[in-house]
């Protein structure tokens, strides 16, 4: 098990959440769903500018014109990673193994047609 940070994540690790996005994104396409990736960074402004840190990275998915839904890739100690998707409104719904995109992005099809 790795450390974990008070603030941010490491830089290793966010490059392993941005492949997985991107492979995700892969398998998005034949459904017609685009995806832009969206890196987080947090600036704590206390009394001017401080250090900022990485947060983890993101991919918004639009289909038919729209947002549909926010996927992150999370962590489970002991149980790998995972694809979060969460709604627009920021509530999780839904969470997929990182080690089949392929059922994820049909999963987030199908819940994202209509």
């Amino acid at each position: 098990m790795t450390s974990t940070l008070m603030y941010g994540m490491p830089e290793e690790r966010a490059e392993e959440h941005r492949r997985a996005l991107r492979e995700l994104a892969k398998h998005m396409e034949p459904y017609d769903l685009r995806c832009r990736h969206v890196e987080r960074v947090h600036l704590p402004m206390r009394w001017g500018f401080d250090k900022g840190f990485l947060l983890p990275p993101e991919m918004d998915v639009y289909g038919g014109g729209r947002f549909v839904v926010t996927v992150a890739v999370v962590d489970v100690p002991g149980g790998g990673a995972w694809y979060l998707v969460k709604r627009p409104d920021g509530l999780p719904v839904q969470a997929y193994t990182v080690g089949d995109p392929a059922h994820a992005a049909e999963a987030i099809a199908a819940d994202t047609a209509g």
